[in-house]
């Protein structure tokens, strides 16, 4: 008791020593799973970006070298002849497309390919019109690293940036496999 009579508050009784020490296993399991999924949100998104950028540099890449057959074609008034297993660059452009991303193919894989427009035959009948087909640039991926990375909404957003934003008409499309094409042809 004090002076006045009453009883002095007593003191709060101490925590025991090991309440106040640190934190408990399952707070650091929280923090550590907490951490996991920021790095998974950040991982995944950093993919995602890079993805992005891949199609980019493909729009760009694919436009330059649309350009190289068109102005070919413009010059000698033929398209070159096709690509295959022993002759990678075109007969007739391996000047101009030496030092350009052909040979090393696509940001995201597979290789790029040359087919020129199918010409008539004698045997069609020139009196019925038939259109002539454009030129394609396509990607392939005829390797064992696998199949090409690109999901449909990256084609899409491809195509987007390429052309209408339909994969099957204009002239970026999917063709043999789902691989792309771009249809190259000199009215631009």
């Amino acid at each position: 008791m004090n002076s006045s009579g009453h009883h002095a508050p007593s003191p709060a009784p101490s925590l025991p020593l090991r309440g106040r020490r640190g934190f408990t296993l399952l707070q650091l399991g929280l923090a550590l799973l907490c951490g996991l999924l920021a790095a998974y949100v950040a991982l995944t998104e950093l993919r995602k970006f890079q993805q992005r950028a891949q199609c980019d540099q493909f729009v760009a890449e694919v436009r330059a070298l649309a350009a190289h057959f068109e102005s070919y074609h413009a010059q000698k008034g033929e398209w070159p002849a096709a690509t295959n297993a022993e002759v990678r660059i075109p007969r007739g452009l391996e000047s101009t497309l030496t030092g350009t991303p052909w040979l090393h193919g696509p940001p995201f894989g597979g290789n790029y390919d040359w087919i020129p427009p199918l010409r008539r035959s004698p045997a069609d009948d020139p009196a019925t019109p038939k259109p002539i087909p454009a030129g394609m640039i396509a990607v392939t991926a005829f390797s064992p690293s696998g199949p090409l990375p690109l999901t449909p909404i990256d084609l899409t957003y491809i195509d987007g940036k390429l052309d209408d934003g339909n994969l099957s008409t204009g002239r970026f499309r999917t063709g043999f496999n789902g691989w792309p094409v771009y249809l190259v042809n000199s009215s631009r």
